[in-house]
């Protein structure tokens, strides 16, 4: 059903001595409510307290399925709930393989801030001599979990984009959405009102999104601010020669408005071509 999450203790005594008790307990109880607050997000369910329902907590149940000796390993797997629970997506599956392919950022494509935060707090909570690593069968090390760390400053500076993806996920209480890419992450969308017939009508399929949008210290989008959505075309469907010339707002190459630089290279030069541009791109999507 997936791919099963290996979970590593190790330090100078653990492979004779064996691992503190109340270490494990951290660990396996910050993996599952890490799981569980993905599943959550998934599902567009905001937790104010109380008991959660039951649907979510039957997709975020993890069972220990095997350990290992020498530095502790913990194999956990995704139980599957009872018959007939399932919602319309299987929240949980998906949460299990984006913690598999997390990259340890805190500004994550595949991870929400809550859980980056819930793993970050494992580490912060183990001794100073223990390290925690998560992993698959493949590649029980692929990521040390590492005390929560500063996290970098991003610009609060709205910025134009244009990206092109997937639809999916989308929300139409919260009115959010994901922009998936080819690579496997997403960008998340929020849109208004006058949206919601677009969304509905582009839900899961190919579309491209121009609003505006915030980057993170690495250059990711972090959320962009839907203005415009149109329909494209997948890229596993054949090129359409009519509808490419009937485009009314065709994207031809004009060589009057190329940027370009003087020679010797004037670094500052260029980079003020650029931002001029950027700008007045903003400038018409404001207006």
């Amino acid at each position: 059903m997936n791919d099963n999450l290996l979970i590593t203790l190790d330090g100078p005594h653990i492979e004779e001595g064996g691992v503190p008790v109340d270490c494990v307990v951290t660990a396996l109880n910050g993996i599952q409510d890490a799981l569980r607050l993905m599943v959550e997000d998934l599902g567009g369910y905001s937790h104010k307290g109380g008991r959660r329902p039951n649907w979510i907590r039957n997709q975020s149940r993890l069972r220990l399925v095997a350990t290992r000796s020498g530095s502790f390993v913990a194999e956990l797997t995704l139980e599957r709930p009872p018959y007939g629970q399932w919602r319309n997506v299987e929240y949980g599956i998906q949460s299990m393989s984006a913690l598999l392919r997390w990259d340890g950022s805190n500004d994550s494509n595949f991870l929400p801030k809550p859980v980056t935060n819930r793993l970050y707090e494992i580490a912060s909570k183990m001794p100073s001599d223990v390290r925690l690593w998560l992993g698959s069968a493949d590649n029980p090390r692929k990521l040390e979990l590492k005390r929560i760390r500063r996290a970098r400053r991003v610009s609060s500076r709205a910025e134009v984009a244009l990206l092109q993806g997937r639809l999916g996920e989308v929300n139409w209480d919260k009115r959010t959405a994901q922009l998936h890419n080819y690579g496997g992450g997403y960008v998340r969308l929020r849109f208004n009102a006058a949206l919601d017939e677009k969304m509905r009508l582009y839900g899961n399929q190919y579309v491209e999104v121009r609003g505006l949008g915030r980057f993170n210290a690495k250059d990711k989008w972090i959320s962009v601010e839907v203005r415009e959505l149109v329909g494209t075309r997948s890229g596993n469907q054949p090129f359409d020669l009519r509808a490419f010339l009937d485009d009314p707002n065709p994207r031809a190459f004009d060589p009057n408005n190329v940027v370009t630089a003087s020679e010797p290279f004037d670094v500052d030069e260029f980079l003020r071509g650029i931002y001029e541009a950027r700008d007045s791109g903003r400038q018409e999507l404001s207006d």
